[in-house]
């Protein structure tokens, strides 16, 4: 397996979501390759300070989103048991019929939430991953040029979509080129910006959401942006300023 490849999947080798052979290729490949076995062990430590710094609690707007919503599914299926088992069926059966149905609709709700907000940072930790990955090699970009006419046929064949590519050398952050990275279990596009000394990596990836911005709290000293533009979703991650990576989500719009 050669050192691309490789690191491409370095995270989902982390995580354990490989199967058997790429498990077993990559951890070959590791003990023999002193480049990508240093930024697997980066990438532990990345994941092991990210752990550290915990879960915030769901907003209060939330919480009031999910009782109501909780509310109005326990009425219906309150109705919904009481025309099936009859006027004639015995109270007591009924509330426990409704009970059950409540209860089994409830911790699916619960799931279905936290299973989504799981997925959210476990897929901010990955953006994030990838962006220190690409700092440790000897250069973030598998193609070099700013020329737009070179990047956007680059990732042809490479993945599965086209993505928007732009120069903005005129507004101050110049594009340096792009690579394919590997996150949330896919490959994706990565274009390279920089803005004076600070590099900013922008993921994109195809994506049915239509959402505003979400400004993301600093994490380890990293700004990071969220958004969707065209049926795509974009990431942008840097230790820019969160003023200045606004300003390019603006200018990639």
């Amino acid at each position: 397996m050669q050192c691309e490849r490789t690191r491409e999947l370095l995270d989902a080798y982390h995580d354990q979501e490989l199967d058997s052979r790429e498990r077993r290729d990559v951890a070959a490949h590791l003990e023999t390759c002193s480049n990508c076995n240093a930024i697997a062990s980066e990438i532990r430590h990345v994941s092991l300070q990210l752990a550290a710094v915990g879960r915030e609690p769901a907003p209060t707007e939330l919480r009031a989103r999910i009782t109501a919503a909780l509310a109005k599914a326990d009425a219906q299926s309150t109705s919904r048991l009481t025309r099936i088992l009859g006027v004639h069926a015995p109270g007591l059966l009924r509330q426990a019929a409704v009970l059950a149905f409540a209860c089994g609709l409830t911790a699916l709700a619960t799931t279905m939430i936290l299973s989504r907000a799981e997925r959210s940072t476990l897929l901010e930790r990955e953006v994030v991953s990838a962006h220190l990955r690409s700092l440790l090699q000897e250069s973030p970009i598998q193609v070099a040029s700013s020329d737009t006419h070179a990047v956007k046929p680059w990732f042809s064949g490479r993945v599965d979509f086209s993505p928007p590519v732009k120069d903005l050398t005129a507004e101050g952050f110049p594009l340096l080129g792009g690579r394919v990275d590997y996150i949330g279990g896919r490959r994706v596009a990565a274009l390279v910006y920089r803005r004076n000394l600070h590099i900013v990596n922008v993921f994109l990836w195809p994506s049915d959401n239509r959402g505003e911005v979400v400004p993301r709290d600093a994490l380890k000293g990293y700004n990071v942006l969220l958004w969707n533009n065209g049926g795509l979703t974009y990431w942008a991650v840097s230790d820019l300023n969160g003023d200045e990576l606004r300003q390019l989500q603006s200018l990639l719009q």
